[in-house]
């Protein structure tokens, strides 16, 4: 479907937010990060950006994470779209760290038989669009 990069970012009164510094681990490490639970239904599941012995705050979903990144709970990466609209008008800080930066390749499936329906067919076609695609992946409403 195409990319999403993700910002680490902390609410403006989180201790990471001062300074102007590039973040280690052991300065993230130190903090507690927000993570969204695994929803794998089968299979280990993963975790990214986790450090070990990191204490962690686990959310069930991705607003509920940005949510508790703007109340200070904790910091972590979030998609660059979904976190945009809260950096402009500063109720997150985005903070530059020496770890490679997050890039989401979301992808699409599903399950078919030998010809998709008319249902499916019509949706195939409308991620065709660059239009539907780009707000899938950059439209985040609450």
């Amino acid at each position: 479907m195409g990319s999403v990069g993700f910002v680490f970012a902390v609410a403006p009164h989180h201790p990471l937010a001062a300074g102007d510094r590039v973040l280690g681990d052991d300065d993230l490490r130190r903090h507690r990060a927000v993570a969204v639970a695994d929803s794998v239904q089968r299979g280990g599941g993963v975790s990214v950006s986790l450090l070990g012995g990191q204490d962690v705050f686990t959310v069930p979903t991705m607003q509920a994470k940005l949510d508790a990144q703007l109340r200070g709970l904790g910091s972590g990466f979030l998609p660059e779209p979904m976190a945009r609209p809260y950096v402009e008008t500063g109720r997150l800080v985005v903070r530059r760290v020496a770890r490679a930066p997050l890039v989401a390749h979301p992808r699409y499936v599903w399950r078919s038989g030998d010809r998709p329906g008319r249902a499916l067919q019509w949706w195939l076609d409308q991620l065709q669009s660059p239009v539907t695609r780009r707000a899938l992946l950059e439209q985040h409403h609450h």
